[in-house]
């Protein structure tokens, strides 16, 4: 290096210096901005992504312009209003077509049995341990076969005049990642039933069973277990999330398509208000009725059908007073409750119509419309995977540690029609008009099921078959609470509940949990507050088959 060179590298030395600082702080300060933007800032908590949003639904079925059938004498045109309200002398009497578009065990146990060795309770474990794929196919097969056409026009031909079908919230999609139920298929086959029913006369009330992170914890919400609705680490957004549901459906039926033939709308089936708190299922409630009016304006859209929670109708009887078109929704059955089950047949049909026939009666005048959207003739808990899969029943002394229904008591015939005596399907018999008479008055009742594979007392079709249900639901005798000096309008006592009927819920539940959820495994005792308990303790005799 020559003079010149050297004195030029001197002149420029402090120049070539900083400039080295420079890349130096650049190569190390660029990397680490890309990898750790964090590092300014560690206490940030990110915001989570919104929850995916339902889709609207869509006419994938064409629907008829005629609104012009009726199912029978006794029933308006489906272009006719149907009269809901409490001094209405037209009832709703119908079926539930439960076990199609949300599965059941006790239903459909053919649809599970092959699955239960790897651990499928319900329709959550079933879709996920099929895969999207295998479990579309599944269920598309079953929603093509429970229910067909023919499936109308027989409810028809028994005198009813409506139905009410159970959806989950999947069949309008909006499905968050850990969710693998099969969105959106159900739909085409919900707006197939609805086209059917059209043809034959038959209104059709849509209720959203089940409801994202399950209100209730029990199969038919589609995931057993813990409750994280409301409740629970997600349960406050599952909540918000179930209400774009309840809206895009009201603003759906709303429309000229189908506001005949699905003029009524349940917004969610079984809230487990018991366990998660009245007041909150009230206020989310009226969250929920509050938006669909809101979408469908006053006056206009399906009337909106609530749900006691099974915190007793009476609980109800001041809330929302003078809502546009609300009805209030019980589901009555006697093998939930330990009191009710041990009763004997002839006290239970008593009890029918004096108990049930004096609360509907009190809340139609407290509350207003009433209904009785589940209810079956069924005594005993015998029906398979009625208390759930792996569950035992009360009725032998095998679930939750409750004594049998009496000694040597045995559900091996309780579920074989051909072992019915005609004693016992005389009681069948009369324990169905004694309930529906109580039912009637308030707005009317829908049996639950219409048909099961394997449970005939939860069958109407069966009921029909095995002469214990009527020809047609219109013209079915002599009333029977009448004939037998049953009064509807009798005050009932109001004794403690008994510790039997409180541990109808599982000593493990969690109440009051806010980060795991509540856990339960079946349905409480009863579902009304004069119901909660049996007003005796009889002997229980042995008139059953």
């Amino acid at each position: 290096m020559g003079y010149d060179d050297r004195s030029c590298v001197r002149r420029h030395k402090w120049k070539l210096i900083i400039l080295t600082v420079l890349l130096i702080v650049v190569a190390v300060a660029v990397p680490l901005a890309v990898i750790k933007p964090w590092d300014k800032n560690k206490d940030e908590v990110t915001t989570p992504p919104p929850a995916p949003e339902p889709m609207k639904p869509n006419q994938t079925i064409a629907p008829s312009t005629d609104d012009s059938a009726k199912p029978n004498a006794y029933t308006p045109a489906l272009n006719v209003a149907f009269d809901y309200t409490t001094t209405s002398k037209t009832k709703i009497r119908g079926v539930n077509l439960g076990g199609w578009l949300v599965l059941e065990p006790f239903i459909t146990p053919s649809l599970f049995n092959p699955y239960i060795a790897n651990g499928v309770i319900d329709e959550y474990t079933l879709c996920k341990h099929l895969g999207p794929e295998a479990a579309k196919a599944l269920l598309e097969k079953h929603y093509a076969s429970w229910v067909t056409e023919d499936t109308f026009k027989r409810i028809r031909d028994l005198g009813l005049n409506h139905v009410r079908i159970p959806i989950g919230f999947w069949a309008l999609g909006g499905l968050k990642p850990d969710e693998p139920y099969v969105p959106n298929l159900a739909w085409t086959y919900l707006l197939q039933g609805i086209e059917w029913a059209r043809k034959y006369g038959i209104r059709v009330m849509v209720e959203l069973h089940a409801a994202p992170g399950s209100q209730n914890g029990w199969n038919h919400s589609g995931r057993s277990g813990a409750i994280n609705w409301i409740n629970g680490t997600d349960g406050a957004a599952n909540a918000q999330r179930t209400i774009p549901y309840l809206t895009n459906m009201a603003t759906f039926f709303s429309t000229p398509a189908y506001a005949h033939v699905s003029p009524i709308m349940g917004l969610l089936n079984e809230p487990a208000a018991f366990i998660l708190g009245g007041d909150k299922v009230k206020t989310w409630y009226t969250q929920a009725f509050n938006a669909v009016r809101a979408a469908t304006g006053q006056g206009k859209g399906p009337w909106a059908v609530i749900h006691d929670g099974m915190i007793g109708l009476s609980s109800w009887a001041d809330f929302m007073p003078k809502s546009d078109r609300m009805m209030l929704d019980a589901h009555l059955y006697i093998m939930f409750d330990d009191n009710l089950m041990r009763m004997n047949t002839t006290t239970q049909l008593k009890f029918a119509c004096e108990t049930w026939g004096s609360d509907i009666t009190t809340s139609a005048a407290e509350f207003g419309p009433t209904m009785v959207g589940e209810f079956s003739v069924a005594v005993n808990d015998c029906a398979t995977y009625l208390n759930g899969i792996g569950s035992g029943n009360r009725w032998e002394g095998t679930w939750n540690g409750a004594p049998p229904k009496m000694t040597g008591a045995n559900c091996a015939n309780e579920n074989n029609v051909a072992t019915y005596t005609p004693e016992y399907k005389l009681f069948l018999k009369n324990f169905f008009l004694a309930q529906i008479e109580a039912y009637e008055q308030g707005s009317g009742w829908t049996y639950w099921n219409f048909k099961t594979e394997t449970n005939p007392l939860w069958s109407y079709f069966d009921g029909v078959d095995g002469g214990w249900l009527p020809q047609d639901a219109n013209n079915r005798g002599p009333s029977f609470c009448a004939s037998n000096g049953y009064s509807f309008n009798k005050p009932q006592p109001q004794p403690e509940p008994s510790a039997t009927t409180i541990s109808a819920v599982p000593t493990s539940t969690t109440v009051g949990t806010t980060s795991t959820g509540i856990t339960i495994s079946t349905k409480p005792a009863t579902t009304t507050a004069t119901t909660t308990t049996a007003t005796s303790k009889p002997v229980p005799t042995d008139d059953t088959p």
